[in-house]
């Protein structure tokens, strides 16, 4: 388990601090779909094109390496047309570098973004609208 985690030792005397792998992975996910432009997070293809993950498995298309302090990460998105593909990819790169750096206090080296997809207006509206559907049928379970 010690290889999942990075100690973090800024104060000798209050101790460490140790940020995993997966909470790194999990904040990257969630505010990269935060960013327009991003359709979904892919974990790679499946027949003949990109699937975009479903918002439980979202960390299944973010690698994460850590070592003492420091983090580098892979993130694999499915934009839309519309937007442009590298102002969409720079976006998720700067909100995602930002929000860990703050929330875990670790130096990120690097947030490299792969677009495995890109879904046109009609395909990213069908997408959209089968997760607000989901969202309210789980809604409505509960």
């Amino acid at each position: 388990m010690i290889e999942n985690q990075v100690i973090k030792d800024k104060t000798k005397e209050l101790g460490n601090i140790t940020v995993s792998k997966e909470v790194v992975a999990i904040i990257a996910a969630l505010e990269t779909i935060k960013v327009k432009g991003v359709v979904g997070i892919s974990s790679g293809y499946k027949g003949d094109s990109a699937n975009v993950l479903p918002k439980k498995e979202l960390v299944k298309g973010v690698e994460v390496w850590m070592k003492q302090g420091e983090a580098t990460v892979n993130i694999s998105i499915i934009t839309n047309y519309e937007v442009g593909i590298f102002k969409v990819a720079e976006e998720v790169q700067h909100k995602v570098k930002n929000t860990l750096e703050s929330m875990t206090g670790l130096n990120i080296l690097k947030i490299n973004v792969n677009i495995h997809g890109v879904k046109f207006g009609e395909e990213a509206n069908k997408i959209k609208e089968k997760k607000q559907k989901d969202t309210e049928n789980k809604l409505q379970k509960k």
